[in-house]
């Protein structure tokens, strides 16, 4: 890219300036390990370290100039002080690389459950209409022609403008995106032109981030109130409080919108005709008076919910049902998304990334009905996470599952002991006629060659809460640790743990 003249990557709130203005920049970067000669610097507020603190060492490496929240009194290169440097970091990175979500399809998914599916489902009928299609989120980066690791839902606002950036220069037009709170409420998305958004659902979750739900919603809302533009397809999923309460306050600001539902008959997007199997299901999608029959090969009401809005947000943009419900039956597993583990033993083995109350419940309730014998849920929860979901989650699984294992899931730096009591607070109270067998093995590895060493043919074992994740991750360490090659490496071995 040619360098821009700093004056030009100016935000539009400045507080001050000192030093030549019209430098030029050649890259943009807020990790002074990343800086070279030419570099602007943007020094970032943490959680637990100040990039401003980083500013002598940019500026050792070699940048141009840089851009903070503090005083830039005394900074030997040219320099801006902004009220907040996440905002400006957004409004940098447009303007650097050319606003590429200006000139693309970007659509937008938010909501606690279901985004990951929604996107791959939306990127297969963008496959059908446009032949490429980018999809960002928890389990990837998939440009359309190459793919990266996801090291957030979301990506920094740098990092995610540089990756629209590469898809549009390879004749990638189209795609669709995970949208988290995180990224709402730190300006990660700020300055991205959406052609279409969409709202899932919400529920518990993200409570060490969100002091209350109110902060949560209010983070998610500010998608369709303040980011869309106005006209732009807006789709809703009112099955709950806050889809309903999102609803009434896009009516009440004047912005259009369409519903979906799997119970309320008078929103826009309705299920009928439901017709489940072990590994697909078909129904027929009731949308403004037309009744289309749609195939899907993944099973679970909660992914008819995710087709529904697929299909809403896709045909909203103009895409002919005959790409929309080809797209949907042709989709491919989602990784780590009620993704089944083939093996010889006449068991069904599930895992999924299912690491809130609502998620769990969800999949519990997916997985009965294809439960022959008994179904076995292994799960713990997330340590320096939510820590009011443990007992709840506890008391699902106990009271919905014949035998529950609780283990670890990501302890982080809390110790796996103290996590699995207080998971174990919501069963403990419960008599032994309202739930299942439970059992402790704090050890994951174990956990999981455990349930399947207790499951008989005819049994269903699902182990929850890690999903597509490759790793596991303790106070001081992440570990390799991924539920499907475990699960499968004691699928193949003794048919005992």
């Amino acid at each position: 890219m040619l360098p821009l003249p700093f004056r030009q990557l100016h935000p539009r709130t400045v507080l001050a300036s000192r030093g030549h203005q019209d430098v030029p920049i050649s890259s943009v970067t807020f990790d002074s390990r990343q800086v070279s000669p030419g570099s602007l610097f943007v020094a970032l507020p943490g959680a637990t370290v100040d990039g401003a603190t980083f500013i002598d060492d940019a500026i050792r490496r070699g940048a141009a100039a840089i851009v903070t929240e503090i005083p830039i009194d005394g900074l030997p290169v040219p320099a801006i002080q902004v009220p907040d440097a996440r905002r400006a970091l957004s409004e940098i990175a447009c303007t650097f690389y050319g606003h590429p979500s200006s000139r693309m399809t970007v659509i937008g998914i938010t909501g606690t459950k279901g985004k990951t599916t929604t996107t791959y489902l939306i990127q297969s009928i963008l496959r059908r209409a446009h032949g490429q299609a980018f999809r960002l989120g928890t389990v990837e980066y998939d440009l359309g022609f190459t793919r990266l690791p996801a090291r957030n839902t979301t990506p920094e606002s740098l990092e995610l403008v540089s990756l629209l950036a590469q898809a549009l220069k390879k004749g990638v037009t189209a795609g669709v995106m995970e949208v988290s709170s995180h990224a709402l409420k730190t300006w990660r998305v700020e300055d991205l032109t959406f052609a279409a958004a969409g709202f899932t659902n919400l529920s518990l979750e993200h409570s060490e981030f969100h002091p209350t739900m109110e902060d949560y919603y209010q983070a998610k809302r500010r998608l369709f109130l303040e980011l869309l533009p106005r006209g732009r397809p807006a789709v809703i999923g009112i099955d709950d409080e806050w889809g309903r309460r999102l609803a009434e306050d896009c009516r009440q600001a004047g912005i259009r919108f369409r519903t979906l539902s799997l119970t309320n008959p008078q929103a826009d997007f309705v299920a009928a005709d439901l017709a489940p199997n072990a590994v697909s299901q078909r129904f027929t999608l009731v949308a403004q008076g037309q009744r289309i029959p749609i195939d899907l090969p993944l099973v679970g009401s909660f992914n008819v919910a995710n087709a529904m809005m697929a299909a809403a947000l896709c045909q909203g943009l103009g895409i002919p049902w005959a790409a929309i419900t080809e797209g949907l039956a042709t989709v491919g597993t989602v990784p780590g998304r009620f993704e089944t583990i083939p093996n010889a033993r006449g068991l069904t083995v599930i895992v999924d990334y299912a690491h809130s109350p609502a998620a769990l419940q969800n999949v519990l309730a997916a997985a009965r009905p294809l439960t022959k014998g008994r179904l076995i849920t292994v799960f713990g929860c997330g340590g320096n996470r939510s820590r009011e979901k443990r007992p709840v989650m506890g008391r699902l699984s106990a009271t919905l599952s014949d035998i529950t294992v609780v283990t670890s899931d990501n302890p982080r730096k809390e110790k796996p002991e103290d996590i699995i009591a207080e998971i174990m607070a919501g069963i403990t109270p419960l008599a032994p006629t309202e739930r299942g067998e439970v059992q402790v093995e704090p050890d994951r590895r174990k956990a999981i060659a455990l349930a399947i060493g207790l499951a008989r043919p005819g049994d269903l074992v699902l182990i929850a809460g890690k999903g597509h994740e490759t790793g596991q991750t303790f106070a001081d360490r992440t570990i390799p640790f991924d539920d499907r090659e475990v699960a499968r490496e004691y699928l193949e071995g003794p048919t005992h743990a």
